[in-house]
């Protein structure tokens, strides 16, 4: 991630505030592969059950994988189909 990314109000409204960790309990993993892995998860606060995708962008070609995020997070968002998941929002750790 580019020092600063995070001012770019655009870009900073992807993601939500909230540390993930305090807002979903009982991770437990279900599928995984090179860009990262699927959890089941139960949100803490309405009892929702959640999938949630932990996608890493450290090590080499950084910046590449940051933008790979990004691409990701903003198609996830204009999805809305009955067959398809319902996007429910990202958050940075």
């Amino acid at each position: 991630m580019r020092k600063g990314v995070l001012k770019d109000p655009e870009i900073a409204d992807l993601f939500y505030k909230d540390d993930p960790e305090e807002l979903f309990i009982g991770l437990h993993e279900i599928g995984h592969g090179s860009f990262g892995a699927v959890y089941f998860a139960t949100n803490a606060h309405t009892n929702e059950v959640v999938a949630i995708k932990k996608m890493s962008y450290s090590g080499k070609q950084t910046h590449e994988k940051w933008q790979d995020i990004l691409k990701e997070v903003k198609f996830l968002r204009q999805l809305k189909h009955p067959n398809t998941i319902e996007y429910k929002g990202c958050y940075l750790k």
